[in-house]
């Protein structure tokens, strides 16, 4: 997986260093119809910054398919694969973020309710794990 992130952080840098560039971007996802949304950079301290920047990349995957290609950007593209598990990687932390956000909103968080929490989340790990087997055939 560091291998793919990294690439997306690398896109994501690149588009931070070139404003005409991030402009093309831009144009891109108006031709597009899509909102115009500025690939978002990881922070080594926050965990959720990856998160964040591989969902934002996602929501702008074909406009930044298009726009590295149109100005040659030079960033190693995303195989189809790797976009894949971009995708896979977002859909398993989804619920982690949200835990995230909902024990950080609160000044005063109780221990029943991280409990609670703890408990969603290892189902949702369970129910992912099964759905992988599955998939993958395996038992």
């Amino acid at each position: 997986m560091k291998p793919t992130v990294d690439k997306v952080k690398a896109a994501a840098e690149y588009f931070h260093r070139s404003t005409v560039d991030v402009e093309k971007l831009k144009s891109t996802q108006r031709q597009m119809g899509m909102p115009e949304l500025r690939p978002k950079q990881d922070c080594t301290t926050m965990w959720n910054s990856t998160f964040y920047m591989l969902k934002r990349f996602l929501e702008s995957k074909d406009a930044i398919i298009s726009t590295l290609a149109i100005v040659n950007a030079p960033v190693d593209a995303l195989t189809q694969e790797e976009w894949e598990v971009v995708e896979e990687v977002c859909r398993v932390l989804e619920p982690f973020e949200q835990v995230t956000v909902e024990i950080s909103g609160e000044s005063y968080v109780t221990a029943s309710k991280v409990i609670l929490l703890c408990q969603g989340l290892q189902r949702i790990t369970a129910s992912r794990q099964r759905e992988a087997n599955v998939t993958t055939g395996q038992s």
